[in-house]
């Protein structure tokens, strides 16, 4: 700091703590409540007008260390799912969870080996009779960007034995896909259809169905 800059640092002690402190001070050096009180008072109101008596900075202490104690925590967290602080980490579920949110991680299964997605690491979340078969997709357009898919029903038919993929973006996919809403997504594509399907096709939940098959597929051991 400069020789000509000048820095006033402000303790703003709560009023009841003043008070509370003179209780525990010998007699002869007690300040009367009243005076504690509008010596405070008179320390509040002039803190405004600090800055046009010279000051070029004006700290109020109380603030200095908020940010830390803040960020130490989400740092702690962050640093244990990373594996940073000699544990095992999230791993491959980092991705899971910053894509999906941490409620889906006990209901996600990893299914290795699996040739159902071309090669593409296969997932599934299930819960009781529900169930959502994903697919890794780790070049998307060529990028190098990691993301998933999950397995819909073909938009441009019911009866249709391949397989259409719909990008996942959020946990409010993973409901579309469950409904049978995220079948009529523009970005679907199926392996014998193409990406563009009917757009007169209804939403159909009960076609799910018919992935049956393939999820059993998807998800043998």
């Amino acid at each position: 700091m400069g020789e000509d800059s000048a820095r006033e640092s402000l303790v703003p002690t709560p009023l009841s703590v003043c008070v509370e402190r003179q209780e525990g001070r010998p007699a002869n050096r007690r300040v009367p409540e009243h005076v504690v009180r509008a010596q405070h008072a008179a320390m509040v109101d002039a803190f405004p007008g600090l800055p046009a008596e010279g000051f070029d900075h004006v700290v109020v202490a109380e603030n200095v260390y908020r940010l830390q104690a803040l960020l130490k925590p989400l740092s702690d967290a962050r640093r244990a799912d990373l594996g940073w602080d000699d544990n095992e980490g999230l791993g491959d579920l980092l991705l899971v969870r910053r894509t999906f949110g941490p409620e889906i991680l006990p209901m996600w299964r990893w299914r290795d080996n699996s040739p159902f997605a071309g090669g593409d690491r296969v997932a599934e979340i299930r819960l009781g009779a529900d169930r959502i078969v994903l697919a890794q997709r780790n070049d998307i357009d060529g990028e190098g960007d990691v993301g998933f898919d999950i397995l819909v029903g073909c938009a441009a038919d019911a009866e249709c034995e391949g397989q259409a993929w719909a990008p996942a973006y959020n946990v409010t996919d993973l409901l579309r896909a469950l409904t049978g809403e995220l079948m009529n997504d523009p970005d679907v594509r199926c392996t014998i259809h193409g990406q563009d399907g009917d757009e007169d096709q209804d939403d159909d939940p009960e076609g799910r169905a018919d992935l049956e098959a393939q999820y059993a597929d998807a998800v043998r051991a």
